[in-house]
This record gives structure tokens, C-alpha cells and sequence, in this order.
């Protein structure tokens, strides 16, 4: 069953906080219905205790010249360790790659990349996505179009 880990009003503050990370502390203390100093006081407590991740500007990946969006979806050859962990230390140095999930299921790992174009995407692919770190398959799968794409998460 699912626990509660903050009341009401810290729900409307991370709400608040999710639609706009810019707000200064009286203006979200005027939406939530708080004194200044109760209000500082709750998000000091949501960053302290890790609720708060961080803070972060959201970019506009087209207007950066990253106008591809695609997905590799790939296996390993073998359960070795140490192969993984290069993996991973080489994943985590290619910018392009914004996010790497080792999964359960019919693949190892999913990549969600942005990419200029196919020719990067294919530069990449070749000269690092390769079985020198353990990379036995990919699949890939290039987005036509976003529907919904939000850094929002349900509370």
C-alpha cells in the first residue's frame, strides 16, 4: 500500500514547484495559501529530506540542433560484471545519451538519445555502441512525433 509521505499542502507546493522552479518563495507562498516563513520553512524540509531533487532549466532540444529523438534498445552477451560496468562508464560520457535504463524484460538496457540528425545518430552507434563493451544487439527506434512528453511526476 502506498504511504503518504507529505500532507496536503506539501503536495500543492511540489505541484507548484513542478509548473515552475522559478517561483520565488512569496509568490508560491501566495498560491498555497502560506505566511512566507511556513512556506520557506516546508521546502527547506521537501529538499532536505530528498523529495527536492534539484532544480534545473528544461532546454529546448530543436532550437540546440537536436532535432532526433531515438531509442536503442540493445542486450549484452553475457552476464559479466565487469563488462556492464564499462558499459555503464562509457554510456555515462556520450552527451547525446540523456538517459540509460538497465531493464528486465526481452532487453538489457534502453538509451533514449538526441541526436542532430541520422548521420550523428549512426556516428555514434558505430564508433561506441559497439561489442568492445560487451553490446551484442540493438534495436532502434527513431520518434516521429512527441505527444506528451512532461518532467511532471503524478503526486
Amino acid at each position: 500500500m502506498f504511504k503518504k509521505l507529505f500532507d496536503n499542502i506539501d503536495t500543492r507546493i511540489l505541484k507548484a514547484l513542478q509548473r515552475n522552479g522559478r517561483l520565488q518563495n512569496n509568490e508560491l507562498a501566495k498560491e498555497i495559501g502560506l505566511s512566507n516563513s511556513a512556506c520557506l520553512r516546508r521546502v527547506n524540509h521537501l529538499e532536505e529530506s530528498g523529495v527536492i531533487d534539484g532544480y534545473t532549466a528544461l532546454l529546448n532540444p530543436k532550437k540546440l540542433n537536436r532535432n532526433l529523438l531515438v531509442y536503442v534498445q540493445g542486450t549484452f552477451f553475457e552476464e559479466d560484471p565487469a563488462l556492464k560496468e564499462r558499459f555503464i562508464f562509457e554510456v555515462k560520457l556520450i552527451p547525446q545519451i540523456t538517459e540509460c535504463h538497465l531493464m528486465a524484460g526481452s532487453y538489457d538496457f534502453i538509451l533514449k538519445m538526441l541526436v542532430s540528425d541520422l548521420d550523428e545518430f549512426h556516428a555514434i552507434k558505430t564508433k561506441y555502441l559497439t561489442k568492445e563493451i560487451g553490446i551484442k544487439t540493438l534495436k532502434s527506434e527513431v520518434s516521429l512525433k512527441t505527444i506528451k512528453s512532461t518532467t511532471e511526476l503524478p503526486l
